[in-house]
């Protein structure tokens, strides 16, 4: 088993070569495609649009926080209701993928338990900011507007701040709880303790 290493631009290009890594560059495209090519009024030509939103931003209260700031509200609606959609099986192919790299040595591999719990708390923070909507509701702020009223802006970082960020974070969390539960990180840390002192 490797140990946890420094990741080099050529670690990246391994790690995104592999299928679930393309699949999970494909998801990325594929979302940036549909956000270009919302119609504005998305909500208003199609009944069951506003049926799909509804019951979506029943389940992810995020929705309804994005809609109330007024921005391009029926695109953004319909956006990152689509994003949370299709969450279910992002999470599984992440998830696979983080337990991937942690079997490459990338990431949390050896990483400590005292090292593992802050950094765990601070990926929790992460996901309930992301819900929160990050708390900006200034509409006038460069950046919310850039996410929420520019269609380049809501395809690429739009996408990874509200729903990519803590779908991802939410996979690290439990691949790395699995690989704790499943003893893998322990013996990984085991056996670069033995090499350290050999």
């Amino acid at each position: 088993m490797k140990a946890q290493k420094k990741l080099t631009a050529q670690d990246y290009w391994i790690s995104f070569g592999t299928p679930l890594g393309k699949t999970l560059l494909g998801y990325g495209a594929l979302m940036g495609i549909i956000a270009l090519f919302i119609p504005a009024d998305i909500l208003k030509a199609y009944p069951w649009a506003v049926e799909f939103t509804d019951f979506m931003a029943g389940l992810v209260p995020q929705i309804d926080r994005i809609t109330s700031l007024g921005v391009e509200p029926d695109v953004n609606r319909f956006y990152y209701s689509v994003l949370w959609a299709m969450s279910p099986g992002v999470f599984l192919i992440a998830s696979f993928k983080v337990w991937e790299d942690l079997k490459m040595g990338y990431g949390a591999s050896s990483m400590p338990l005292f090292k593992m719990l802050p950094l765990a708390l601070l990926l929790c923070m992460l996901i309930y900011a992301s819900q929160q909507g990050y708390w900006m509701t200034n509409t006038n702020n460069g950046l919310l507007r850039f996410m929420l009223d520019n269609r380049l802006g809501r395809a690429f970082w739009g996408n990874i701040m509200y729903a990519t960020t803590p779908l991802m974070t939410f996979s690290c969390l439990v691949a790395i709880a699995y690989g704790w539960l499943s003893g893998y990180i322990p013996r990984n840390i085991s056996r670069q303790a033995e090499r350290v002192i050999r």
